[in-house]
């Protein structure tokens, strides 16, 4: 039978997570698994400071979409071209204890934070595969290597990694979640890149941001005390930290070491937290042992506390979690704030608020942004015939239903106002706003409720109006939604319970 090829790097923690998770799915002895080098020239930059950020920034992201994988930054990106001869030659050894080796060197570099370049971690990785010590590289095996790097690169994947290639032409690319897996080596096309795996984001782990302008070593102690409990995210500049903060995702807490510019990072601080006002994100600074008066200036800053490097790891992991359990007491105290108590969906301030921040965002990207209003057909009948707390229950159920229908996470269902609801749709089109419109009316139809206070044997329905716009072509959201307005009253007047698409 004609095997699976995955073509990925030893030194990729998207590849990493591929096998893992194909082992658990016992799904790798259906694969030929062709080691390649994603980045050749890894061992001549690997070490530096932006290399690192985008290393700890693709941990965060596999740790989101597969975080039954255990995982774990390591202290540097290795170079794997070694690694990979030693796999292609215990191939022609034993295929199982090469599996078994290329699991060894995955683990050693992913969880124990290991360099897989070092010759002494490769032995250790051989013996405890059950292989010689000793295995001979030949240039047979650097033809090897040559030959699955030449059909990687042309073999129109854009260059990237993880690639699974199925026998009969199929091929997905990018990190997939294990029902994807199963269903692709089950027969099934499935489209599967890391930009479509936003639906899949899974986020148990508190981030932590570290800036730092020394080489990642020196501050290594910090982030091993860190690494295995939380996120650890890497920026290369201040800008970068401020745009992390600014997103919609950001850290839960940040890290600043002061070692080697102590008034230049009191002065971030300071400009931090005047910018952290609203989202709150605690400041601590990290660096040596300092004077009282220092200290008072640390907290005149605004940072929350100061972390000498020096201390046990176990104590600089429960000042952390202090501070970080302030953050979610926090977080859960503005989460009642965004919400609506009465349906448990978020309510108009936020409405408005995910409404500026995704147009802003539709600005920059030039994708279009969609926008549902709905309104229950005939509500105040409904409320003078059953009363007002029948009234209210009606508006948590078709609220929770509103809520179903919405599945992916960038997606927002908001309570408008009264017995009006709004669902946020980013990145799509008026023709997928119109297929979920459909799909929540048809449920909401579906579900029976009584509406004798309209007429004997009614039930409840709703109308929907959608509108979608380019951000990078219009000026205001607000026109976004006085489109969806005049189409939801337009669906009001040719009849009700239907969906109308603004022009």
């Amino acid at each position: 039978m004609d095997k699976y090829i995955v073509y990925g790097d030893l030194n990729c923690p998207f590849c990493y997570a591929l096998q893992e998770q194909l082992a658990k799915c016992d799904l790798l002895n259906q694969v030929d698994w062709r080691l390649i080098e994603h980045a050749p020239d890894i061992g001549v930059y690997g070490r530096n400071a932006e290399s690192q950020a985008e290393l700890a920034g693709e941990v965060f992201i596999v740790r989101s979409r597969a975080p039954q994988v255990q995982l774990a930054l390591p202290p540097i990106r290795s170079d794997s071209r070694f690694a990979i001869l030693c796999i292609i030659a215990a191939m022609e050894l034993d295929d199982a204890k090469a599996r078994q080796l290329r699991h060894n060197l995955y683990r050693s570099l992913w969880i124990e934070g290991l360099d897989i370049a070092n010759t002494a971690v490769i032995y250790d990785c051989i013996t405890d595969a059950g292989l010689p010590g000793e295995l001979n590289i030949e240039e047979r095996h650097e033809e090897m290597l040559a030959h699955w790097q030449s059909e990687w690169e042309h073999g129109d994947f854009a260059l990237r990694i993880p690639v699974v290639a199925a026998p009969d032409g199929r091929r997905m690319l990018g990190l997939a979640p294990p029902e994807q897996l199963l269903s692709f080596f089950g027969g099934a096309e499935v489209e599967a890149s890391p930009e479509s795996m936003d639906s899949c984001r899974h986020i148990d782990r508190q981030t932590i941001c570290l800036l730092t302008g020394r080489d990642t070593d020196k501050v290594w102690p910090l982030i091993a005390a860190l690494r295995d409990d939380f996120n650890i995210l890497l920026p290369a500049s201040a800008m970068e930290l401020k745009q992390l903060l600014n997103g919609s995702e950001a850290p839960d807490l940040v890290l600043l070491d002061s070692s080697e510019q102590w008034q230049t990072t009191l002065e971030l601080c300071h400009d931090l937290s005047q910018q952290q006002l609203d989202h709150n994100t605690p400041l601590a600074l990290v660096g040596e042992d300092i004077s009282e008066s220092q200290e008072v200036a640390v907290y005149d800053a605004g940072a929350a506390d100061y972390f000498t490097t020096h201390r046990a790891p176990a104590v600089l992991r429960a000042r952390v979690r202090t501070l970080l359990q302030l953050k979610r007491s926090h977080d859960l105290l503005e989460r009642a704030a965004r919400i609506d108590g009465l349906t448990q969906v978020y309510n108009r301030r936020e409405f408005e608020r995910t409404l500026e921040v995704e147009w802003r965002r539709g600005q920059r990207s030039k994708r279009s942004l969609s926008l549902i209003l709905l309104d229950i057909d005939h509500f105040k009948q409904y409320n003078d015939h059953y009363g007002h707390l029948t009234g209210d229950g009606c508006l948590r159920t078709v609220a929770q239903t509103i809520k179903s229908s919405v599945r992916r996470v960038q997606d927002m269902a908001c309570r408008y106002g009264g017995e009006e609801f709004a669902v946020i749709l980013p990145e799509t089109d008026i023709y997928g706003a119109s297929q979920l419109g459909e799909k929540i009316r048809r449920q909401i139809a579906e579900l029976q409720i009584k509406h004798d206070g309209l007429k004997p044997g009614a039930t409840l329905t709703i109308s929907i109006g959608i509108a979608c716009m380019n951000p990078a072509d219009v000026d205001s959201p607000h026109l976004l939604i006085e489109a969806a307005d005049q189409a939801m009253y337009q669906a009001k007047a040719d009849g009700r319970n239907r969906v109308v698409s603004a022009d």
